[in-house]
């Protein structure tokens, strides 16, 4: 016969209470919003991984090669033609690395920093109202503005939490960044952790690792921010009559116009 003391507390349903309590943790907007955000953010790199390696090595070649007057799909071409699938995919790992956290940085401290401005104007405006940081309908009726600001914020606090991987990251992808030598066996660079202690050791200490933060942030904060912003006016807008949330596909294309609209305005920055 089992003890009273060794059978495990269940709810209701027959499903384990702490397995119940784990569940509710995860579904809390700011902590389901680091883990989507994380996720979303590798499947995303990944996907565009060819063109992201393709902005590097565009970005890099000099005016007076051949390589620097190739179209998008001729240098899609020559990456596939002298690299194959690998070429596609190279540098894909650091940038996961380094996007996983970013990411689920950025989401999450967008909903917090929501869920702190929502409940600031109701202290404001009723000292009697209680609201939680958790609570799901947050941010619901935060003006473009709020959003803009809040989204803001979140870009900030992501880079600053997350530059010594984008600086090791950059770093790393410049070093095999060459159309000329695309056919040539890479050679074996150090790893990211490897690379980051030797810059701490030889190149200035924590200073070295966050080099160029300050015009990162000023073109991070108002593109996240905006980006943000669009992305909840435009689902609302694509959100039919009597539902709480829009499809998937609508949910995409929200994101696609958001992503647009915030790098056609903030990318001289």
């Amino acid at each position: 016969m089992v003890s009273p003391e060794t059978t495990t507390v269940r709810s209701e349903n027959g499903a384990p209470r702490r397995f119940l309590h784990l569940r509710e943790t995860l579904s809390q907007p700011v902590v389901a919003a680091f883990w989507a955000g994380g996720v979303a953010g590798a499947v995303s790199r990944t996907v565009v991984s060819p063109l992201e390696r393709l902005k590097i090595l565009m970005q890099i070649q000099s005016a007076g090669r051949d390589a620097y007057k190739l179209s998008v799909g001729q240098a899609l071409g020559k990456m596939w033609k002298e690299e194959g699938w690998r070429g596609f995919m190279r540098g894909n790992g650091t940038n996961c690395i380094r996007i996983v956290p970013y990411s689920a940085v950025q989401f999450s401290s967008y909903n917090f920093y929501k869920s702190v401005s929502i409940v600031s104007q109701l202290m404001l405006s009723s000292t009697n109202t209680r609201q939680h940081f958790f609570e799901p309908s947050l941010g619901s009726d935060l003006s473009p503005l709020s959003r803009l600001v809040c989204g803001g914020a979140a870009g900030i606090t992501s880079v600053v939490l997350t530059y010594p991987l984008d600086i090791v990251r950059t770093r790393l992808s410049i070093q095999t960044a060459s159309f000329a030598e695309l056919s040539h066996k890479p050679e074996k660079l150090p790893g990211m952790w490897q690379t980051m202690v030797e810059m701490y050791k030889s190149e200035g200490g924590i200073s070295a690792l966050y080099r160029g933060i300050l015009p990162t942030v000023a073109g991070v904060a108002p593109y996240v921010g905006m980006n943000f912003m669009v992305y909840e006016s435009v689902r609302q807008y694509l959100t039919p009559e009597g539902d709480k949330n829009p499809s998937a596909p609508r949910k995409l294309l929200a994101g696609a116009i958001s992503g647009a609209v915030a790098q056609t305005c903030t990318y001289p920055l």
